[in-house]
Parts: structure tokens; sequence; C-alpha cells
């Protein structure tokens, strides 16, 4: 074997080496030990709830398995509920952040800031801005990051909830204390929430939902990457490119354009659960507070309801009649999951409600049964 030969393959042992390494890395890091803050559960959770003030950016996984059926004007919301997707984030504070929706064929950006939303949406080439903010609305990809799905769902403990605290795990490289929410509600199908926290900021960097009974989360979102520092204004707050298409609108989703077309005002009170703060301005769409069991109503135009009843008829489902003890009754399809569950109410009176929870079907047509009456 000549010298030159000899060195040209040192020479790529050596890369073949570095790479090896690198490739090696990430197993290494994930197989190093986790740490432990040592602090209790209760602590963690005053940390995460206090955490909206912690500057941060990284990579997030979505996964969910849901199984929900598309629904006409609902797929944005629900899209993200089923299969895995990934998203980037970029947070500044409460109400400056950006939030990018990755696909295949590109991405659409939430951008948060002092008046409100715009929503930059690339394969459309299209800005759009959301004037205020919605009492009412869908959920968005913004929504189902750790930090902010973490919140809302620590919002929702009860007294009577039992909370543990879980071994530590590495998540994005790092160590993340954990607690686990064992729900005591038997009205939700929530079995338990995990909570993993980055221990040195408090900002949540996993959050798995278990439906009871189950063994495996219905629904994870964690960080693949993280880093707790201040994200640059130009990652935050991107310049759009020239000959951008630009609109406003007052009602971002379907959902928040549902009270334009209704007067129909929604009770206070609903299965034994109040209506939350806020809706009273916009009563005929409303949210029930339940803890863990809490669940939305909607009543629908009269056409857009057909296509719903329509759409969940070819998923399967099957109209019931229900008639109520006293007053009138009507006709329902529930859309169920292991983790939401969602009926289609049409009562005798006309209307068509749209109602959904974490609750079990029962919980829905007490409901349906009270809205008939």
């Amino acid at each position: 074997m000549s010298v030159v030969r000899r060195d040209a393959r040192r020479r790529w042992a050596v890369v073949v080496a570095f790479v090896a390494a690198l490739c090696a890395t990430p197993v290494a890091l994930a197989a190093y030990p986790a740490s432990s803050s040592g602090r209790d559960p209760a602590e963690q959770i005053q940390r995460a709830l206090g955490s909206g003030t912690r500057a941060h950016e990284g990579l997030i996984e979505v996964t969910g398995s849901l199984g929900l059926p598309n629904l006409p004007g609902l797929d944005d919301a629900t899209g993200a509920l089923h299969g895995t997707s990934r998203m980037r984030s970029w947070y500044d504070g409460t109400h400056r952040w950006r939030v990018a929706e990755l696909s295949m064929t590109g991405e659409r950006d939430y951008l948060a800031n002092a008046d409100g939303l715009d929503v930059w949406d690339y394969e459309r080439n299209q800005l759009t801005r959301i004037a205020g903010r919605p009492v009412v609305r869908l959920p968005n990809a913004a929504d189902l990051t750790p930090p902010s799905l973490a919140r809302r769902l620590l919002k929702l403990v009860r007294a009577r909830d039992k909370v543990t605290a879980l071994k530590p795990r590495r998540i994005a490289g790092g160590s993340a204390d954990g607690l686990r929410i064992t729900t005591s509600d038997q009205d939700t199908t929530i079995g338990a929430v995990d909570v993993w926290s980055d221990p040195s900021t408090g900002v949540p960097l996993e959050v798995d939902v278990v439906s009871r009974g189950a063994a495996r989360p219905a629904l994870t979102t964690r960080f693949l990457e993280f880093t707790a520092k201040r994200p640059a204004t130009s990652d935050v707050a991107p310049r759009p490119a020239r000959g951008l298409m630009r609109g406003t609108v007052d009602a971002p989703d379907l959902l928040s354009r549902l009270v334009t077309f209704t007067n129909l005002r929604l009770p206070d009170r609903l299965a034994g659960r109040e209506a939350m703060p806020g809706t009273a301005s916009v009563a005929s769409i409303r949210g029930y507070t339940g803890g863990f069991a809490s669940l939305a109503v909607a009543p629908l135009p009269p056409r857009y309801g057909q296509r719903l009843v329509g759409a969940a008829q070819e998923a399967g489902a099957d109209a019931v009649p229900l008639r109520p003890t006293a007053g009138r009754g009507g006709e329902y399809l529930m859309l169920t999951t292991p983790l939401l569950n969602a009926m289609l109410f049409h009562a005798d009176v006309g209307t068509t409600f749209l109602l959904v929870g974490a609750v079990r079907p029962e919980v829905l047509k007490t409901a349906a049964a009270e809205l008939a009456s």
C-alpha cells in the first residue's frame, strides 16, 4: 500500500470517527442520569404557573392519538390532535411571542404583540391581523406548546385532585422536574396529567395527557430543543416580505364567527356547571367550568349544522333520540375519542347545538336535555 493511500485512509478514518461521535452525542445525553431540584409538586405548580414572564425558545413536537374525524371548519383546531407535528417557538413575554407551525410545504406563524395576534400563512402568502382578543375562539398551534398547555391545565386542578412527584427525566438535553395530577372527578375522560418543568426557570418542557384507564398518553407535547434565553427581535417579530396580502378580522375562526349568526342566549348554568367568567358578552357561545370536566356549547347556524351532521354521519355516527322526562327532546350524534367527546344535538325546536369537552358522553346528554327543555 502506498504512503499516499495509507494517509488518505487515515484521514477518512478520522472523519468517520468524528461523524460517529456526533451521532452518538444525543444518545449519550439521553442516557445521562437526570437530577432533581428537590422541589415538591406544589412548588413546581406555582413555578410553572408563574413562568409566563420567562423568555425562551425551542423546537417542539406534538403527538396526538385522538382519532378525531375531519369536520368542516374545524380542521385547523383538531389537526394537531392526531398524528405527529412540529413547531418552533420564540417566547419573549405573555403578549410578545411567535409560534411557527411547520409542515412539509411551508409553515404558518402565529405572532402575538401588544395589539393582538397576527397569522402569517406562508403557503397562501397572506398576513391576517386579528383585531382585539376574542373571548371565544378555537384552539390553534400556539395553545399546544408545553408552557401554554401546562398553564391552562394546571389552572383546572382542584383541591381533591391527587398531586404527586415523578422521577426527574432528561428533556431537550437537560434535567426536568416532574409531577402527576390524578383527577378525582369521574365525569372527566382525563385520568392523569404529567408535567415536567425546567428546574431553573419553571418553564414546562413536556406535558402528557392520559385518558382515564389508559396506560399511554393520548396527547404529548414536548421540547426537543430548549434554550432559556431571550430570543432575537428578528425571530419574534420578523418583517413580512413585500407583496404579502394583508387583511384584518375581528373573528379569527369559525367558532368566533358563529356569534354573529345567532342571538340565542345560552343559560348561565348547565349540567351542574357555571358559565365561565368573561362569556357574558357572548352568551350565545359559552364555556361551562367544571375543572377538568369542563365543556363548551355553541348553537349552530342551520346550514352549517346540517354540514356537521352529514360529516359526523360519514364518520360513522348514528342519530339517537333524546327524550327527557320533562319538556321537549330531539336527537343527537355522538363522536367519541379516548380524550375528547363531542355531540351534535338537534333539538325539536329546530336548533342544532355543538357540545364538546373532556367529559363522559352522559354529561353531554344531560346538558343536551337541559338545552331542549
